[in-house]
């Protein structure tokens, strides 16, 4: 082995895990490190009016999310499905009523097509 200088040596974080590592990701994605990992310097910090701004679009993201989720079961409600159809599927893939009935309404109604869909790889 050969001899290795003291400034040829980099520090080697060790790898984090669990929630040190969701942390870490939850800091780099604010801009809370710089490239090499340390703490940013006090120009990179997010102001209090940059936060509530992405605060904002987020709730605002999570209305609209929201209101098209809304509008999508509306819409399946529409589609009429057979009560014994239900009871296939209930009976067959051990899935609770309501998760059958969604399932069954994304598919039309069509029940090969809804059994197809638990089964599908």
């Amino acid at each position: 082995m050969g001899e290795h200088d003291d400034d040829e040596i980099e520090d080697v974080a060790p790898a984090q895990t669990g929630a040190a590592a969701e942390a870490s990701k939850g800091l780099d994605r604010l801009g809370g490190r710089d490239d090499d990992g340390d703490d940013a310097a006090a120009a990179d910090v997010v102001t209090p009016g940059a936060r509530a701004e992405a605060l904002r679009s987020l709730l605002e993201e999570g209305k609209a999310e929201k209101e098209a989720e809304a509008a999508r079961l509306r819409e399946l409600a529409k589609v009429k499905i057979d009560a014994a159809d239900v009871a296939v599927i209930v009976s067959e893939m051990e899935v609770e009523k309501k998760a059958a009935e969604l399932r069954l309404r994304e598919h039309g109604g069509d029940l090969a097509a809804a059994l197809r869909s638990y089964v599908a790889v």
